[in-house]
Formats: C-alpha cells, structure tokens, sequence
C-alpha cells in the first residue's frame, strides 16, 4: 500500500520548514518558502519516482525554492538557527541572555561559510539528515558527504577561532 502524496507531504512539512530555515535565516521568510515549496512538490508530484526516498526529493525543491527566492531580491539569505530553539524552560534570565549570545555569535559565524559549507552543516546538524540522505541529496557517496562537512566543520571551527 503506498502513503498518499499528501500524508507524505504533510509528514515532511516541519522538516521542510527546517531546511528552509537553515537557507534563509529568518523564520518567518522560511515559513512562506516552505509552504511554497510544497505547493510546488504537490504540484509536481507526478514527477516524484516512488522507488526513490522521497525527502531528497522534496529537499531539492526547498533549496531550489530558497534559491529562487534569493535570485528575485525577495528574501534575505541568513542562515542560522532559531533564537527561540535553544533557552530551555528552567534556565535563568542570565543563561537565557548567555544562549542567545551564543547563537547569534554562532549564526554569524555559519553566515560567514560558502553557500556549500553552510548547506551541508545545515543538513547534518539543523536537519538531522543521516550521512545516506545528504548523498541521495547531493547525489554523492556517503565519504564525499564526510569529507565535505569534515571541511565545512573545520572551516566553522576556523571563523570561531578568529573571534568574528
């Protein structure tokens, strides 16, 4: 029995939504590319080979949805993560005020990636994407995924040490 394409779609929303977001920065800009995307998947789901897993598929269309965005001066690509993630519930107002700091020094940091750096670190580490799904994704074995982010970490690792 197959999944309806519009369960699969609906199941797929939030992560769509999170790879939107580690495209475009900003949540609100992620929330409408997102919903375009998918609009866009719906519409174009008798392309989608049901063989083939279907998130890299969708994912092509979030990033190609993002991109176009950009292209038209419509959004402001700022990847980075989500202030509001982060601060759990019992943490003060000074370790609030600290985690945010932390992200924003971090979200400049990831600003200051190649688009490629900052897409596979988006995918492994604000996706949760497996080593597999990122090669379906980019349409490379699983070592080229690990030497890939191997360099997109260090480079990270090098913008922190330079203090921004």
């Amino acid at each position: 029995m197959t999944i309806p394409f519009a369960h699969l779609l609906a199941a797929h929303a939030p992560r769509a939504h999170r790879a939107a977001l580690g495209i475009m920065g900003e949540e609100q800009e992620a929330r409408e590319v997102a919903q375009e995307a998918l609009l866009k998947a719906h519409r174009a789901q008798d392309r989608y080979d049901h063989d083939r897993p279907f998130y890299p598929w969708l994912y092509r269309i979030v990033k190609n949805t993002c991109l176009d965005a950009i292209a038209r001066g419509k959004h402001r690509a700022k990847p980075g993560l989500d202030d509001q993630r982060v601060p759990s519930i019992q943490a003060s107002a000074l370790d609030q005020l600290d985690q945010r700091e932390a992200i924003a020094h971090m979200r400049r940091a990831i600003q200051k990636l190649s688009d490629e750096h900052r897409e596979i670190i988006s995918m492994r580490h604000f996706q949760d994407l497996s080593y597999t799904e990122i090669g379906e994704i980019l349409d490379a074995p699983a070592g080229t995924v690990m030497s890939r982010l191997y360099r997109a970490r260090r480079a990270l690792a090098r913008v922190l040490e330079d203090g921004q």
